[in-house]
């Protein structure tokens, strides 16, 4: 296909995308009903102050013009898919086969349950292709962006502490032990965050232990990471990309950077567990969406290339079916 029809058939989903989302009722998805509730208290103080001010000002505007829930689904289904297909056209070689990935979970977990994650965690696809090029002023400000839509956004910061050089043997051998020493946290319980000054933000890890043991987290909390397919499945992607990372590099310029915020979100995923399963996994879930160019990338792992292709299209096949049951069906583990 040219060039230009790929971008038209990509509109053209993105176009049905946008319409699944903003048409969907209250009970159709997790988190949908919640934010009815947010939506229709918009007016209320301490409604007001928990929620983003993006949601608070476009929750405001909609209720003077009369408009309802949908109306609101529209707003972010507008601005976040356009702008991750937009991320998705600038970073990927093959745009299809990375939407495809994409809209196999990543699509139904953040557009059709946490909208306001979506336009966050899309922001920062751009955010990661502006760091990875040396233009970090420009990466700040779509972080600064995003935490307008979602506070977790401002731990995309921690990108800074990466750059996309081709990876030596020190960053090999952290990269390689990074998931064992974090499973060795996550399956002995251990609270790194306990050693945090309370000045430095250790009271709102508190707050979250608390809610933990107060069992406030409920099915929010997902599936365990241990039982999780794609926690697993993007496990094998993390190793198969690392022992691969030269091949893949040469054929995909982002590979190192990509790899480096996998590991920090397995590391949030499995280190902060204890403190409360719902952080772990929106941290998990925030820089895990750049997994979906690393799965593109791995196809040039395989000989011939198109046995990667397939490989890929299998794995898009699990994913949907796995976000199916889970966050459709309303089913757990």
């Amino acid at each position: 296909m040219k060039r230009r029809d790929i971008l038209l058939v990509i509109m053209l989903i993105g176009i049905v995308m946008i319409i699944i989302a903003g048409t969907r009722g209250p009970e159709d998805t997790p988190d949908s009903h919640e934010y009815e509730e947010a939506f229709n208290s918009i007016h209320s103080l301490d409604s007001s102050i928990l929620m983003e001010p993006s949601f608070v000002y476009i929750s405001y505007f909609l209720d003077t013009l009369g408009l309802g829930l949908n109306a609101l689904f529209f707003i972010y289904a507008f601005l976040s898919i356009p702008i991750r297909l937009g991320a998705i056209w600038k970073m990927s070689k093959l745009p299809l086969l990375t939407l495809s990935i994409y809209i196999s979970f990543y699509y139904q977990l953040h557009d059709l349950v946490q909208i306001r994650c979506a336009v966050a965690s899309a922001l920062f696809l751009y955010a990661v292709y502006y760091c990875a090029e040396g233009k970090r002023l420009i990466a700040t400000l779509f972080i600064l962006l995003g935490t307008i839509f979602h506070y977790s956004a401002l731990a995309g910061f921690a990108i800074f502490l990466f750059g996309n050089k081709e990876l030596n043997i020190w960053w090999q051998s952290i990269l390689y032990l990074v998931i064992p020493i974090c499973f060795i946290f996550y399956f002995a319980g251990l609270d790194i965050t306990s050693l945090i000054p309370e000045q430095l933000g250790g009271d709102r890890f508190e707050n979250y232990r608390t809610l933990k043991e107060w069992g406030r987290e409920g099915f929010l909390e997902g599936v365990a990471a241990h039982k999780n397919y794609m926690i697993l499945i993007n496990i094998v992607l993390y190793y198969g990309s690392l022992y691969y990372h030269k091949v893949l590099t040469q054929n995909y310029k982002y590979v190192p950077i990509l790899l480096k915020i996998l590991a920090l979100a397995f590391i949030c995923r499995l280190t902060l567990d204890d403190v409360s399963s719902v952080l772990a996994s929106r941290l998990f879930e925030y820089f895990d969406i750049i997994s979906i160019f690393l799965w593109t990338a791995i196809i040039y792992a395989f000989i011939p290339v198109y046995m990667g292709k397939i490989a890929t299209n299998i794995v898009s096949t699990g994913r949907i079916l796995f976000s199916v049951f889970i966050y459709t069906l309303h089913l757990q583990l």
